[in-house]
């Protein structure tokens, strides 16, 4: 079932691999070099224009961010430049360290450029940016997979939560399997239980696009048990052994990270996936779901409008995994993919992040929500200000602010690293093609690769 026009951007564009660039890594590094300019470049008194970039679904947004920016700025034009999402995913690195590039660019941290502008350092610190709007406190616990080094360059400006179950309340209802407390469920046992009572009634378990874009939904189910199995150390250290200048302590063939791969390997062998889920595209998931087929479906906050929209005969609601943690849910998964960067080059720093600060204001936030339906990034927007949001969703985000989210492992590491390859290896994990130890061992020499390459 195709989705709504609206929505294909978000629910599509930041699930594919990561395409590397044409340019090596090496032709990059002379082009870098050569540029000029320092963060002192330019003069942001007087008549100036500072140049923003924004992708389509976000335009309305960036304007009435714009508008507000230029009328507290006398003699300040703000300039939207428009970015594709392959651009952004690989030219974006040329851009960017040009001599002349945008004051504010777009660069998500697991794509190809900020792997190119973080080594080549050629990406403004935003310290001041996140003191002054309370950046740490404002992300919650994703707020450090955002540094490298310890140091930001990034701000995110809007999320979507993943990892969401939603489930078919008249059919739990008819095969007696309680609605999850608090939406969560804490054991392994609730689920195979709500599992085998849904199969007795005629249904399968959760629904999943497996054969999607390279298996990505795999790589969800495993970003949150990773941010719910690994230690805070074990995790922080697979979120940035990638970056310039650091250094692996836990590989990926350690417990920390083969028990979440494990976890889901008990799911298939305990049925909760439907047959032939490995080939079931997403589309086609979310129809058997809302035909009332299945039980449950696995997607993000969006996904509400989809679902909605398809016109299911049933009500449904929404509820987390257990993770491999014994007595221990997931928590809804936060995807880091839309964050803003200022280049070094950038002519006009001290209002490119003025803009920021702006756009990441309470009071933007919420009107990113009204025009657009993206997340606030932030936790200090409380759900009644955002009065556009379907009611589902403003139950997820309160739930999110209250309890916190995770930090995806395959959405703040480089796509080559993590999301491009992982799912093609759980596909074959899942299939019976390979063990855990084997897609452990796998991932490591990726790993090794990656740095050869990259480090």
């Amino acid at each position: 079932m195709p989705l709504p026009a609206d929505r294909i951007a978000p629910s599509r564009r930041w699930r594919l691999p990561v395409q590397l660039v044409t340019a090596s890594l090496a032709s990059l590094t002379l082009v870098l070099s050569a540029c000029g300019g320092n963060s002192d470049a330019g003069s942001d008194t007087g008549n100036s224009t500072l140049t923003v970039q924004a992708q389509s679904l976000q335009i309305p947004t960036f304007q009435a961010v714009a508008a507000a920016f230029e009328a507290e700025h006398s003699g300040v034009k703000v300039d939207i430049q428009t970015l594709t999402d392959d651009q952004k995913n690989t030219t974006n690195a040329q851009v960017l360290a040009s001599a002349d590039p945008p004051d504010v660019g777009i660069v998500p941290i697991n794509a190809t450029p900020y792997t190119q502008l973080s080594k080549a350092k050629q990406l403004l610190p935003l310290d001041d940016v996140w003191e002054a709007s309370n950046l740490q406190e404002r992300y919650g616990q994703a707020a450090d997979s955002l540094k490298t080094g310890g140091t930001p360059y990034l701000a995110q400006f809007d999320q979507i939560l993943y990892n969401v179950i939603y489930y078919n309340k008249d059919a739990f209802a008819k095969a007696k399997v309680g609605a999850p407390k608090n939406h969560q469920l804490t054991s392994n046992d609730e689920l195979y239980s709500a599992v085998d009572k849904l199969k007795a009634a005629g249904l399968d378990g959760l629904s999943i696009g497996g054969g999607t874009s390279n298996g990505y939904k795999y790589g969800w189910l495993l970003d949150a048990q990773l941010a719910s199995n690994a230690d805070a150390a074990a995790l922080e250290n697979m979120n940035t052994s990638w970056q310039p200048g650091a250094s692996q302590t836990v590989t990926y063939t350690d417990p920390s990270f083969t028990a979440s791969l494990q976890q889901l390997q008990d799911w298939q062998d305990k049925g909760v996936f439907p047959s032939g889920h490995v080939a079931t595209t997403d589309e086609q998931s979310l129809a058997d779901f809302v035909a009332g087929k299945t039980g449950m479906y696995i997607s993000h906050n969006l996904a509400v409008g989809d679902i909605d929209k398809a016109k299911p005969s049933f009500d449904y609601d929404w509820f987390l995994m257990p993770s491999a943690t014994p007595g221990k849910a997931t928590l809804p998964t936060t995807y880091a993919g839309n964050t803003f960067a200022v280049p070094k080059n950038s002519d006009s720093p001290d209002l490119a992040k003025q803009f920021i600060e702006l756009y990441l204001s309470d009071d933007m936030q919420a009107k990113q929500s009204e025009l657009t339906g993206q997340l606030p990034a932030v936790n200090t927007v409380t759900p009644d200000q955002l009065t556009s949001l379907a009611p589902l969703v403003k139950d997820i985000v309160a739930f999110a602010a209250k309890n916190g989210t995770g930090a995806g492992w395959t959405s703040v590491t480089p796509g080559p690293l993590s999301q491009a390859f992982i799912g093609p290896e759980l596909q074959k994990q899942l299939n019976g093609q390979q063990t855990v130890a084997e897609t452990a061992e796998d991932e490591q020499k990726n790993y090794e690769k990656f740095i050869a390459a990259n480090g």
